[in-house]
């Protein structure tokens, strides 16, 4: 009898140490749930730089200009401006086209100090387009841009944070226009050295598929065969750019 409870405590003991080590075991080795958690998180990946990225905008009043991203600057065309960020109805990255949203905005009056700046800069707008009809020589056109763009920039950067939609369209109307200026400038340089018959080919630079990206219709204008004429593909561009300069003249003209 003795022996028989001997054996039953005994067994009572071992099954009471067992379940106090395995509750020491699951003490010691972590769930799974906890492994999990104790893991390091897993590293963010890297957002790509946008500094240097290839950027198309497209402003409001449908302008499309593809540049490289420098900070708040455009550079395109190796020309640098600011555009107000008010002004830019979308941007793609990575030179994707954006198409034009047509969006518009409303028309308003703008501040006296505003129109009379305006006024001076599409001065030296005027004065290049006037220059244009007997026929500028390409010194010459080259003197007057440099004016224009040193006019058209300070007014561009004194006004680019603009709230008022009437100047922000402005704004955007003659920075668009020194584009389209100086986009003109260098296809007339390319025309030099080129060919005898005054054409140029859609790849002989970037600034001639940009130019007929933005503006389609130029290509049928200027067709010479498998080429473009670089007389008509000027005079294309610098009616886009007299565009421009009516409708800023007459949006600070109508604020009034």
């Amino acid at each position: 009898m003795r022996s028989l409870i001997a054996l039953i405590v005994i067994s009572l003991c071992a099954g009471t140490a067992a379940e106090a080590q395995k509750q020491k075991q699951k003490k010691k080795t972590p769930s799974r749930s906890q492994t999990a958690s104790r893991q390091p998180p897993a590293a963010t990946p890297t957002r790509p730089r946008i500094i240097g990225s290839t950027v198309v905008i497209i402003t409001k009043n449908g302008d499309r200009i593809t540049g490289e991203v420098l900070d708040l600057r455009l550079r395109a065309d190796n020309l640098e401006s600011t555009i107000a960020l008010d002004t830019i109805a979308s941007l793609a990255f990575g030179g994707a086209a954006t198409p034009s949203t047509g969006v518009d905005q409303p028309v308003g009056p703008v501040r006296a100090d505003f129109a009379r700046d305006a006024e001076a800069a599409l001065g030296f707008f005027q004065t290049l387009a006037s220059s244009l009809k007997p026929g500028v020589d390409y010194t010459e056109y080259g003197r007057q841009l440099s004016e224009l763009r040193r006019a058209g920039e300070r007014f561009v950067t004194k006004y680019s944070s603009t709230d008022n939609p009437a100047e922000a369209r402005v704004v955007s109307l003659i920075a668009g226009t020194m584009t389209d200026y100086t986009w003109a400038r260098t296809i007339w340089t390319l025309k030099f050295g080129r060919s005898s018959d005054g054409t140029i080919a859609e790849t002989d630079a970037p600034v001639v598929a940009d130019t007929l990206v933005l503006y389609p219709d130029l290509r049928a204008l200027a067709a010479a065969g498998n080429r473009l004429s670089v007389e008509k593909l000027l005079a294309g561009i610098w009616r886009k750019a007299a565009e421009k300069q009516d409708r800023a003249r007459m949006l600070t003209a109508s604020s009034r």
